[in-house]
């Protein structure tokens, strides 16, 4: 029997980069998957019959509610929660930036994982156990000029699981951040150019990070960030007491 055979997983931004990554190896475990998105991009019919897919703004909190509730008439646990989606912007300085564009940025990145875990938290609590997985980003440890709205989006993540992980410390749910630099996905090659993410690490790479940390492989405390650089072991950021 494999490790995730069984496993309900749901996985947002699945339809690219890291989530789709993610989407190909639990459905490869066996897992019960659901996956949502924005767009279908890389998903093809042989995607669909293998997990259940479904188009969702999830920033809007009625389209999350809706859909957690419809997932929840059909299992009775949710075993493992995968925050991925999100969006990145244009290289643009503080001033060459409006509000529209600085709120929108804010509210894709944050909203849909604050959305998901509010919604899934309840069937955690119920059961005692499960696993939320926050990706952030190393910009949201370590600014980057010209992207401050993705920067400051990807701080609120991690500042939001360090939270949530504090909330549940009395409970078996565990809620950590994934923070990888670089990697090869359209969304790098949109913001640096199809040259730049050709050189970073593959997604593949970040699911096999979050693999061993759900299977305790990789021991990380709650709350913690595992930053993910190419070429190198992740680094385990704890939470400040």
């Amino acid at each position: 029997m494999k490790a995730f055979e069984g496993k309900v997983v749901i996985i947002t931004g699945a339809s690219s980069g890291i989530g789709y990554s993610l989407l190909n190896y639990f459905i490869s475990e066996g897992s019960i998957v659901y996956a949502v998105s924005r767009n279908e991009r890389e998903i093809n019919e042989k995607d669909k019959q293998l997990c259940n897919f479904e188009l969702l703004d999830l920033s809007e909190e009625v389209n999350v509610e809706k859909y957690t509730k419809k997932v929840l008439q059909k299992e009775n646990r949710v075993d493992i929660l995968i925050n991925n989606a999100g969006v990145a912007h244009n290289l643009a300085s503080i001033e060459e930036m409006n509000w529209e564009m600085f709120n929108s940025i804010i509210k894709d990145n944050v909203m849909p994982t604050f959305n998901m875990i509010k919604h899934i938290m309840p069937i955690m609590k119920k059961n005692n156990s499960g696993s939320i997985i926050n990706i952030s980003s190393r910009a949201g440890r370590r600014a980057v000029p010209k992207l401050s709205a993705y920067t400051a989006a990807k701080f609120a993540v991690r500042g939001l699981t360090e939270s949530v992980s504090k909330e549940v410390e009395e409970t078996g749910i565990k809620c950590v951040t994934i923070s990888p630099a670089g990697v090869n996905t359209g969304m790098r090659a949109m913001v640096f150019g199809k040259d730049d993410a050709e050189n970073q690490q593959d997604a593949s790479r970040i699911t096999e990070i979050i693999s061993k940390v759900l299977l305790g492989e990789l021991q990380v405390s709650n709350g913690s960030d595992i930053v993910i650089i190419k070429d190198k072991e992740p680094i385990i950021r704890v939470p400040e007491v």
